[in-house]
C-alpha cells in the first residue's frame, strides 16, 4: 500500500471512529519504513479467535485504562460498542469494573493487574484458570500486551491529551 493509500485508509478511519489519527500521519510521514512494520503489528491488536467477544473487550478496556485515559480509550470503547458489547458492560468497565458479573470482574481485574505489571493474586490466577483455557489466556495476553502499543507511541511523540470523560454511546 503506498503513502496515499495509507492516509486515505487514516482518514476514512478518523472520521468513522472520530479518533485523531495525526500522530499516524507523522509516523508514516517521518519513518516510512517503520510505519510499514507498525501496520503489519496492528492486525495483532484485534485478533480474536477463542476468547469470547465480552472477554476479549473487557480485557482491552481494563488494559487501556491503564495505558490511556483520554482518546485511546473513548476510541476503543466506540470499537467495543459497535463489536455489540452490551452498553452496560462498557459502561461498567470504565467505572472500574465493579458491576460487572463476577466472571468479567475476574476479566478485568486480570487483566488490570498484567497491563500494570503486578503479581497477579493466586486465588484470581486460580478462578482465570477454571474460565480460560490456555490458547484463550495467551490471547487475553496479546489484548492486553498490545493495548498499550497505541497510547506509548503517542505520548513519545509528544502526542499527549489530558484524561478526558468518556463517552458510552449508545449508536457505535
Amino acid at each position: 500500500m503506498n503513502e496515499q493509500q495509507r492516509l486515505e485508509e487514516m482518514d476514512a478511519f478518523s472520521q468513522r471512529y472520530r479518533y485523531d489519527m495525526d500522530y499516524l500521519r507523522e509516523f508514516l510521514r517521518s519513518s516510512p519504513e517503520g510505519f510499514e512494520k507498525f501496520a503489519n503489528f496492528q492486525p495483532l491488536s484485534m485478533h480474536r479467535e477463542f476468547l469470547p467477544l465480552e472477554v476479549f473487550w473487557v480485557s482491552k478496556l481494563a488494559a487501556m485504562q491503564v495505558a490511556d485515559c483520554g482518546a485511546c480509550l473513548q476510541l476503543n470503547v466506540r470499537m467495543a460498542l459497535e463489536a455489540d458489547v452490551e452498553p452496560h458492560l462498557v459502561r461498567a468497565c470504565i467505572q472500574g469494573g465493579s458491576n460487572l458479573p463476577e466472571p468479567l470482574k475476574d476479566i478485568f481485574d486480570f487483566a488490570t493487574a498484567l497491563a500494570s505489571y503486578k503479581n497477579i493474586d493466586p486465588v484470581l490466577d486460580q478462578r482465570i484458570g477454571t474460565q480460560l483455557d490456555q490458547r484463550q489466556r495467551i490471547e487475553l495476553g496479546v489484548s492486553v500486551a498490545t493495548a498499550s502499543v497505541y497510547p506509548t507511541i503517542k505520548r513519545a511523540m509528544g502526542h499527549t491529551q489530558s484524561c478526558s470523560l468518556i463517552e458510552i454511546e449508545f449508536e457505535a
